[in-house]
């Protein structure tokens, strides 16, 4: 089992702490895995994007060959990265920013359009969990990492603080869940 999983959207919108969950969940789960993350000068409004290579076995690179999932946020990181996908892969687009090409359906990609920034918003009052809106969406739609490990890593945040953002991103993991299945 292979995956390369590709992160995209601005700077600011949790798009590396979204990559570096998924990369400790896999290890958790004893997965091979690795995570490479990528931002511009500006990081808040700028582009970021992080790649998260994941196996049973050892892998050879971290960077972005050919990934077969990807969680895009912004209208710009789609337009650039949507095309790299292979086909039967997935995408989870927040359609609050992104606006659906009609080529879409004919590229054999499966695209989950959720508006997750508007989910985050109505479910946790904010729209800083919009990332983990998404990434709800994407537990739901992929199997290989189990919400119960990224349960656990929240659960072990011995801060306090961070203990009730864990709480709120927790909350906002499940609305996307839910908005996926209905």
């Amino acid at each position: 089992m292979q995956h390369e999983w590709l992160m995209a959207g601005f700077g600011g919108q949790g798009i590396l702490f979204l990559g570096d969950i998924l990369a400790r969940a896999a290890m958790q789960q004893g997965l091979h895995t690795t995570y490479m993350p990528t931002y511009g000068v500006a990081m808040r409004g700028g582009t970021a994007n992080c790649v998260v290579r994941l196996s049973d076995t050892s892998i050879g690179s971290p960077l972005l060959e050919a990934p077969d999932a990807a969680i895009i946020l912004n209208q710009q990181s789609f337009n650039k990265f949507s095309a790299l996908i292979q086909p039967g892969g997935l995408i989870v687009a927040n359609s609050s920013m992104i606006k659906s090409p009609e080529s879409m359906a004919a590229s054999g990609i499966r695209t989950l359009w959720i508006p997750a920034t508007i989910i985050s918003r109505e479910t946790v009052g904010t729209e800083q969990s919009t990332n983990m809106v998404a990434l709800g969406a994407f537990l739901a739609s992929d199997t290989t990492i189990a919400y119960a490990t990224i349960d656990e890593l929240f659960n072990g945040e011995r801060n306090p603080a961070k203990r009730k953002l864990a709480e709120t991103n927790k909350a906002a993991i499940q609305a996307g869940m839910n908005y996926v299945r209905g």
